[in-house]
């Protein structure tokens, strides 16, 4: 119905409302195509939520918003009751850490080579048995359900029940765990063919790792704070060999050695399980990606960025431009060992062929870090020179690359600083720094300069 007034048409009231609830809902943007989510939303069938069962109806632009939110976030989580309930007992980032904890990242550590002389056999127990799964890729084989598996290894390959083994496959423990020689671990074994050899790798969930890395790696009764910083290093130098290896087709991430990281098998305590799982999934990061975390015992208050034999370039993270000077009280700090000629001699035969005696040995060049680099053997008619790494590496009582060395009184004795590579953190650096009230962040990003903490998804 119109109304008419010096012949201008005025509509009704409902018209009016009806109109204006038609401009609205124009206006408003679609859920399906406008969304700012990452996320792929089905059509939705059923009425917009902002619309009343009322014919007509006018809303606020603030209540608008707000149920556009409420439709936004009923997309983006499918049990709004499970939300609503974590939201109400946890913060955001609560939801976050229980999401990631749902997610896995496996780390292959190799255990053994087939072609370790010192090795004749691979023996795995499990308390409830494997399950023996066949990986012939493109093939579907049986399981098989086993109490124990002994694998025979001789000259570089391995048998079993008097066959050779050649295809690869993995031993699932059914109760989760699993021993190898007497050593228990997390996770799966897998045996593989590799370059004209075999390998024994234990496939273990991250944090399982690093729970098991910290009982070797740290020091006993150190406290939880040092173990966290600990934790995050150990995480992040594993991380970056996972990456390492799927750039170069590593079938493994690490050994378990200190050529990396030393891995012994799970443990059960408390502390070191509490200094992950309070660290859990956090990486220190350098352009958006984990770093190479090295780290020693003791450093001897040497500066990274001066040792000469060591290529920063990809690195520089590990370039510490300043010296530690938190682990001075330490007994690693300084130290001397001393070497009767009968006993020194024969370690170096090889270098030694064509002096009958040493007569003196001694630094010839040292790096601007202090660090031995030529060393020079002398005898009667002959000198030879090696350098300071291939010393170090001949001698286990010598406890860094930063040593002096000299005749004495009939002995050869070696002085020197630090225990280990100098490049990283130092542990007993980093333990000092605790007990004069450092946190593990400060402590880290002392260490590694220019890095920044980074979650793991």
């Amino acid at each position: 119905m119109e109304l008419h007034s010096r012949n201008i048409t005025i509509p009704s009231v409902p018209f009016i409302l009806f109109t204006l609830i038609l401009s609205v809902s124009l206006s408003v943007p679609s859920f399906t195509h406008a969304t700012r989510w990452p996320f792929i939303i089905t059509p939705n069938t059923t009425k917009p939520v902002f619309v009343s069962k009322n014919k007509y109806i006018v809303l606020s632009r603030v209540k608008i918003k707000k149920l556009i939110s409420s439709e936004r976030t009923r997309a983006l989580f499918s049990d709004v009751s499970s939300l609503t309930m974590n939201f109400e007992q946890n913060s955001l980032e609560d939801v976050f850490h229980d999401a990631r904890k749902k997610r896995t990242t496996n780390v292959y550590v190799l255990l053994a080579k087939s072609q370790d002389i010192h090795v004749t056999e691979w023996r795995f127990k499990s308390p409830k048995g494997f399950i023996i799964e066949p990986e012939d890729y493109g093939k579907k084989r049986k399981s098989i359900k086993v109490s124990a598996i002994t694998i025979k290894v001789k000259d570089g390959l391995l048998w079993y029940g008097g066959k050779p083994i050649t295809k690869r496959f993995r031993l699932r423990p059914i109760a989760g765990h699993g021993s190898y020689n007497g050593i228990i671990y997390d996770g799966d074994f897998i045996i593989m063919p590799y370059n004209n050899s075999f390998l024994c790798i234990n496939c273990v969930e991250l944090e399982d790792y690093i729970t098991s890395v910290l009982r070797t790696e740290s020091w006993p009764g150190w406290p939880l704070e040092i173990n966290k910083a600990f934790a995050i290093a150990c995480r992040s130098y594993v991380m970056f060999k996972v990456l390492e290896a799927r750039r170069t087709g590593r079938p493994y991430h690490v050994k378990n050695t200190n050529a990396h990281q030393t891995y012994h098998g799970k443990h059960e305590l408390p502390s070191l399980k509490m200094a992950v799982e309070q660290t859990r999934g956090v990486v220190l990061g350098f352009k958006g990606s984990p770093i190479l975390a090295m780290f020693d015992c003791c450093c001897g208050g040497v500066i990274p960025a001066h040792i000469e034999d060591f290529d920063f370039n990809k690195v520089p993270y590990l370039a510490r431009a300043y010296a530690c000077q938190y682990c001075k009280e330490s007994s690693l700090y300084s130290w001397q060992v001393s070497y009767d000629h009968a006993l020194f001699e024969p370690i170096l035969r090889d270098y030694l062929k064509d002096i009958i005696r040493l007569s003196d040995i001694r630094i010839i060049k040292k790096d601007k870090a202090g660090l031995a680099s030529q060393v020079r053997l002398k005898g009667p008619k002959h000198t030879i020179v090696i350098s300071g790494k291939k010393l170090y590496s001949l001698l286990k009582e010598v406890k860094s690359f930063h040593f002096d060395v000299c005749k004495k009184g009939g002995k050869i004795v070696f002085t020197g600083n630090g225990f280990g590579h100098h490049i990283g953190l130092c542990q007993w650096g980093a333990r000092q720094m605790v007990r004069e009230g450092w946190d593990y962040k400060s402590i880290l990003q002392f260490y590694y300069p220019d890095t920044y903490f980074m979650h793991l998804i």
